[in-house]
């Protein structure tokens, strides 16, 4: 028998104690994180964006355009499928030249990493899942190992 265990608390200090007196008793394989530095390093429950560990400063609109992109890699977004997601835009009449230039404001803050964004001419644009970006969600929300019983 398989189960898992998640604790969704707030307070870090709490689910790291429990998850060491799991470990203590024997529930848990203690694991190793390995930590692969990318490039960029989107933290969304901060809405940061660390380029090589520098904060890179986006509006809010280029933030949840490059959040949305990195999220969902290895995958063509098409222009109007981004107006709706990121800006609401559900209509015919939007231009689909705005998410071009905010693609290309993305990428000049980015600097030396903006090639992440790749564009797909007559299409949209897509980020290839290439270890150069990683989505970090907060520790706040320890998801415990897998447990064989018996």
């Amino acid at each position: 028998m398989r189960f898992s265990i998640t604790i969704d608390t707030e307070n870090e200090d709490v689910a790291l104690r429990l998850l060491g007196a799991l470990k203590d008793a024997g529930l848990v394989q203690a694991t190793e994180a390995v930590v692969d530095e990318a490039d960029v390093r989107i933290l969304p429950d901060t809405r940061q964006v660390l380029f090589r560990g520098e904060p890179v400063e986006l509006t809010r609109l280029e933030f949840e355009l490059l959040l949305h992109l990195c999220e969902h890699p290895d995958r063509v977004h098409r222009r109007r499928d981004l107006l709706a997601a990121v800006w609401g835009v559900n209509d015919n009449y939007s231009g689909a030249r705005t998410v071009d230039v905010h693609v290309r404001r993305v990428r000049q803050k980015l600097g030396d990493a903006a090639d992440v964004i790749q564009t797909v001419r007559g299409v949209g644009y897509l980020v290839a899942s290439s270890g150069r970006v990683r989505v970090e969600r907060s520790p706040n929300v320890v998801q415990l190992a897998e447990r064989r019983a018996g």
